[in-house]
């Protein structure tokens, strides 16, 4: 006889293994701070915004909470090792983008920020939405 929590998925985890992991991390609010970011860093890049923007902290992908569960390997036993690249790298590149958004827009080249916000940059965060949607799904089946 097999019991519900002998039952393990492709990767090899159950479903009270999803269950905790789905309590302790929230990907939805993840993927939405990074969605704030874009769109606080795009009314920079629009000249509608006045506050100081600094470069450093955001050049660093792992101070941010999905930093952190990325380079410290929440997420890596939940999803397919291809998945787990290809959400590091986007994460990365788009915390070093926006370092780059931002040194442009200081040294007063609008046109070259919004180049790389409209292409590279929102690329990159489409990535990461799709990889945490990735991840989050799987962490929905039971």
């Amino acid at each position: 006889m097999v019991l519900l929590t002998d039952v393990k998925d492709f990767l090899g985890i159950d479903r009270y293994q999803k269950h905790d992991l789905r309590n302790r991390l929230n990907l939805v609010a993840a993927a939405e701070a990074h969605i704030l970011w874009k769109t606080r860093l795009g009314h920079h890049v629009q000249g509608n915004m006045r506050e100081s923007l600094e470069s450093a902290p955001l050049g660093q992908d792992g101070i941010c909470q999905l930093g952190s569960w990325i380079n410290g390997s929440v997420l890596e036993p939940f999803c397919e090792p291809e998945v787990h690249r290809q959400l590091s790298e986007a994460h990365r590149q788009f915390h070093q983008l926006g370092v780059l958004i931002i040194e442009r827009l200081k040294g007063g080249d609008r046109g070259g920020a919004a180049a790389i916000f409209g292409n590279e940059y929102s690329q990159s965060l489409r990535r990461i939405i799709q990889a945490l949607a990735e991840i989050n799904k799987h962490l929905q089946e039971e």
